[in-house]
């Protein structure tokens, strides 16, 4: 099993693959009181990422030259908890006038994708470049900044460290979360195909962390990828979608398959520690759901209001298998053995530049 989760996404990632959706991403939240939150949203069911909208079964209405966009995706999730809420903005330009369907939804994006929560705020620039209808690469760093509410930031002094809810909620009485601040690189392929209503889509994402911990630590709990992470590391983690999206009745119904893998150094375990006992890394996978109020033609000040669902049960995760009690919330616990993780959240998309028509 643990040569299979990685077999299947990185083997899809070098073959063909899909993204359907819109940013602002992830999977991929956490519930009122507690941070942390990625979830990637979901295509409206008319929408192939990017630029384009697809009207009727042949039919294609190509987007304006110059957009101003603003999307939003506002999440709560469980296993972990939190709450977030993530923005895309900025000028979006399409490349090319071709109609053809490589090359028919092609942009590039510059703009900003903030993230905020209870416990940390991440900002920073955020660039797309789409030369074709099936790959997406974005390219992001953001400053993060944790305020040492709820809990965090704890940092620990080795990959072996214990960080399940409860140890962390201990933590948090003895007062040894705090304030600090760091910088979050991404760089995040994806390739995307839609063969009629069957949409698959891939987004590898490789994230480099350099954090300000405490002295002697070396890692650090991440409530958006539920692991310890490299204070100065990196991290990939991947999300496959199979999605059937109905257009006529603006749902959208799939699969979804996770997966998240810290990459220590030697240096990040303390000194005679055995590396090979590291068990970081974890895997999802459940019904992705989400549903569309209304898909107005054209490019609006508001359009495509979108309510997502996904819930994703744990084929392997350090603690969350049935290890240890889970958060239903602050201070109540349960075996977590056969609870999903669970992401609630609402969507919508706007162009502020007014369009001529």
């Amino acid at each position: 099993m643990r040569t299979l989760k990685w077999l299947i996404p990185f083997a899809w990632v070098m073959g063909i693959g899909a993204q359907a959706g819109a940013e602002p991403s992830a999977p991929p939240a956490q519930s009122a009181g507690k941070p942390g939150a990625g979830a990637t949203l979901p295509p409206a069911p008319s929408e192939l990422r990017g630029t384009s909208v697809e009207k009727t079964a042949d039919g294609f209405e190509q987007a304006p030259k110059n957009r101003l966009v603003l999307q939003n995706l506002f999440v709560v999730r469980l296993n972990p908890v939190g709450i977030e809420d993530q923005i895309r903005f900025g000028w979006q330009q399409r490349i090319s006038d071709k109609m053809s369907p490589l090359f028919r939804d092609t942009f590039w994006f510059a703009g900003i994708a903030p993230k905020i929560n209870p416990a940390f705020v991440k900002l920073g620039p955020s660039l797309e470049l789409q030369p074709l209808s099936v790959f997406n690469l974005r390219l992001a760093a953001e400053y993060v900044g944790w305020f040492s509410t709820f809990g965090y930031l704890q940092s620990f002094g080795s990959p072996l460290d214990e960080y399940f809810e409860r140890s962390l909620k201990q933590a948090q009485d003895a007062n040894r979360n705090y304030a600090t601040n760091g910088v979050h690189v991404m760089i995040e392929p994806l390739l995307q195909a839609k063969i009629g209503p069957i949409a698959i889509r891939n987004k590898l994402s490789l994230e480099y962390w350099y954090m300000s911990v405490h002295s002697g630590d070396t890692v650090f709990y991440d409530a958006t990828l539920d692991t310890l992470v490299p204070a100065n590391g990196w991290v990939l983690a991947n999300d496959l979608d199979v999605l059937y999206i109905n257009a006529k009745y603006r749902f959208v119904a799939g699969v979804r398959y996770s997966v998240v893998k810290p990459l220590f150094a030697q240096s990040d375990f303390r000194a005679g520690e055995d590396r090979s006992k590291d068990d970081n890394d974890h895997q999802r996978i459940g019904p992705l759901l989400a549903y569309t109020f209304f898909d107005h033609p054209g490019f609006g000040r508001f359009n495509k209001p979108t309510v997502l669902l996904i819930a994703n049960w744990y084929l392997d995760h350090r603690y969350r298998t049935g290890r240890e009690d889970i958060a239903l919330l602050p201070s109540l616990y349960a075996r977590g053995g056969g609870i999903p993780y669970i992401v609630l959240g609402f969507a919508f998309q706007s162009d502020l530049l007014p369009q001529k028509h």
